[in-house]
């Protein structure tokens, strides 16, 4: 009898131990657990300014859920009512590829707005940046998608770029989108031509690896909102291959206070060595892309007859059809870069 108490007893007391493991483990272990650095201004110092939350962003709703990003198939919607033909020739791609890719649509009939159409599709070959910014082409340009996180340009004759290019900007903005859910939308100025070559307005654009984006405003629109400008930023820079980052030295003042902000001094010095200064870019960045491994005959750096390159790298420019350096002295017309 006084057996069988004493090991209900012991029976209890592991029970009790049980329960009290199980319940342990139940919190977060990096919350909890002993080698947990504390939270900044939560018992422990810290050198690096954390930046307050906007009153703004506070109210904004739940991040909606990103979504897989494929350019297997990619569709422009109808604005207006438009025949294929007039939609090839206003987005500036073959009518013959455009029916390729939407074998069901009549060339001549019209087709209401507000209709997806195919744009692009991966059966069309790989994209491929040839030669300098300033002085190159776009082999079968990607368009960028539609989003409710951003704005094509206004001419979508535009809007294409290489692969890599598109993806990179497609998953920072949807990053973007995630971060501030019900944020107006990133409005996006010009990238090249689907073919690429001069693009009015520009001395670049030609190759598919730059990107005119508009400065983010505040809510109210009386500036700037530098945590969101920061934040665009740094996901590009953190996520992919960014050669240059041009805006103009006024801008980069707010931008490097919130940089500092969120990661330090020392940190944002090493973001801010790929931001140049370029005179009138004061209400947008221009993003500049990197040449990807796959392109044989691309050249990264403007050619040496504009103030934008790269001086030890002038000896470097391939050798190939279309893409030789131009005569001392000829100079481009001053245009925007």
């Amino acid at each position: 009898m006084f057996a069988a108490i004493a090991f209900l007893g012991v029976l209890g007391v592991a029970g009790a131990v049980l329960i009290g493991a199980s319940q342990d483990d139940s919190e977060d272990p990096v919350a909890m657990g002993p080698s947990s650095p504390a939270p900044a201004g939560e018992g422990a110092a810290s050198s690096t300014p954390v930046p307050a939350v906007t009153p703004a962003d506070a109210r904004q709703p739940k991040p909606r859920p990103i979504p897989p990003r494929s350019q297997a198939e990619i569709a422009w919607t109808t604005d207006t009512p438009a025949t294929l033909r007039d939609l090839a020739r206003t987005w500036s791609i073959p009518r013959d590829v455009l029916g390729q890719l939407n074998p069901d649509l009549s060339m001549r009939q019209p087709i209401a707005a507000g209709t997806s159409i195919i744009v692009y599709a991966q059966a069309l070959g790989a994209s491929s940046s040839v030669g300098p910014p300033n002085d190159g082409r776009l082999v079968r340009g990607v368009p960028l998608p539609e989003d409710e996180a951003w704005t094509l340009p206004e001419d979508r004759s535009r809007a294409f770029a290489t692969t890599e290019t598109i993806a990179a900007m497609t998953a920072a903005m949807d990053a973007y989108g995630q971060r501030f859910p019900g944020a107006s939308p990133i409005q996006l100025g010009d990238l090249s031509a689907r073919r690429g070559g001069r693009l009015s307005g520009h001395q670049s654009h030609q190759s598919g690896r730059d990107v005119d984006i508009r400065l983010i405003e505040n809510d109210d629109g009386d500036g700037f909102h530098a945590e969101r400008n920061w934040f665009l930023v740094k996901t590009v820079i953190d996520n992919s291959d960014v050669r240059a980052i041009f805006l103009n030295r006024g801008e980069q003042t707010w931008l490097r206070a919130a940089a500092e902000a969120d990661v330090g001094p020392a940190s944002a010095a090493e973001y801010f060595a790929l931001i140049r200064h370029e005179p009138g870019h004061t209400i947008h960045m221009h993003i500049r892309f990197a040449c990807a491994k796959r392109y044989k005959r691309c050249v990264g750096y403007s050619l040496p007859d504009t103030a934008e390159h790269d001086p030890d790298e002038r000896s470097k420019l391939p050798r190939c059809p279309g893409n030789k350096p131009r005569r001392p002295g000829l100079k481009l017309p001053g245009k925007r870069r």
